[in-house]
């Protein structure tokens, strides 16, 4: 082989390793940014959850309260009947 072809194909070969090397860089950055965003959607997924948790509760505080209101309105008199004035 001649000495011209081997200088390429060393240069060729240098130029592969700096496109390997940075590959892996890469690789190793977008591995670090996945292990990132799989803990912050761990996180909002555990957040959504208690989110779901505490409405389905005020939801059920909701209901609860609307059938006292309810409850207490049948029991009183009628609402929304003739209003007597106080005499003067």
């Amino acid at each position: 082989m001649s000495d011209e072809l081997k200088i390429v194909l060393e240069d060729v070969k240098e130029k592969f390793d700096t496109v390997i090397e940075a590959f892996n860089m890469v690789r190793e950055s977008l591995d670090l940014h996945r292990e990132e965003n799989r803990k912050e959607h761990e996180e909002f997924r555990t957040e959504f959850l208690e989110m779901k948790k505490d409405i389905y509760e005020l939801k059920s505080e909701v209901k609860d309260i609307r059938r006292d209101l309810n409850e207490h309105r049948d029991s009183t008199e009628p609402h929304g009947g003739k209003v007597k004035k106080e005499a003067s």
